[in-house]
């Protein structure tokens, strides 16, 4: 009797969720991870910048969306900044938000691999922070230049992961994922200005910085997901529900498109 042979059955590739910055406008990505919850998509791991960092934790966490919703309804701009906007804050403020719904969790614990990317001040490199504190994670990567002093971990000061790597799905990709979604809260970024004022100027500087450092992360996403923001703030959660709405139709549009990404592939190519 002959031995019979056996098909090897292809193992689904590993894809991975990006979360890019873009400040209160990131309540879109909590529309989108409701979307994929109710579509039964679920992320092998998440890589996030900014904002996304700090969605990406509770992601990582197993914090469901709607807790996220209630969460966010009891934050007040006074927990993350003290009242004079322009003076450097502790960035320890956003982690602290964080604390009180994930306690001092270790990135090496969560439920799904995880990532956030920063920006040492002193060599202008990016930072990938895959290990320790979620807390000091999400401070360093949100610490947004000016509003917020860099966080001092091991010799290095880290801020804002936007001012270099605004979609971080090369990270992703280097973690591990074999296809990426993303998520960008900053759809209608790149725009300038035309007042002549300082904080006229400093939007505008930072919009056409943020795009610049989001052209590469895009192109190395299989499906992205930018809903439209442009009617938003990204330093006020006014507008926060329908952002999440917005969010959340935004997804559902592609959940069928991203499903797809999960099949798996007899030819093994990325």
């Amino acid at each position: 009797m002959g031995i019979l042979s056996r098909k090897k059955t292809p193992e689904r590739p590993i894809v991975g969720l990006v979360l890019g910055g873009g400040g209160a406008r990131g309540f879109v990505q909590v529309g989108a991870l409701k979307a994929f919850r109710e579509r039964g998509i679920d992320f092998d791991l998440c890589v996030g910048t900014s904002v996304g960092s700090i969605i990406g934790a509770l992601y990582c966490a197993g914090i469901e969306p709607e807790e996220i919703t209630r969460a966010a309804e009891q934050l007040e701009f006074g927990d993350l900044h003290g009242k004079i906007l322009f003076k450097p804050d502790d960035p320890r403020k956003i982690g602290n938000a964080l604390y009180r719904i994930i306690g001092d969790a270790q990135i090496e614990n969560l439920h799904k691999k995880y990532a956030a990317v920063a920006t040492d001040l002193k060599t202008g490199k990016q930072v990938i922070m895959d290990s320790g504190s979620v807390l000091d994670a999400v401070s360093a990567s949100s610490a947004f230049p000016i509003a917020y002093a860099p966080l001092s971990i091991n010799g290095m000061n880290l801020s804002d992961g936007g001012l270099v790597n605004n979609i971080p799905a090369d990270v992703c990709r280097m973690l591990g994922a074999q296809k990426v979604v993303t998520v960008d809260a900053h759809g209608s970024r790149g725009s300038g200005t035309d007042g002549t004022g300082m904080i006229d100027m400093l939007k505008a500087m930072f919009s056409i910085m943020g795009a610049n450092a989001s052209v590469v992360g895009l192109m190395q996403s299989d499906i992205v997901i930018a809903p439209d923001t442009s009617a938003f703030k990204s330093t006020s959660k006014n507008g926060y529900l329908e952002m999440i709405e917005i969010g959340y139709r935004a997804a559902l549009e592609k959940c069928d498109e991203i499903a797809g990404l999960f099949n798996p592939r007899a030819d093994g190519a990325r």
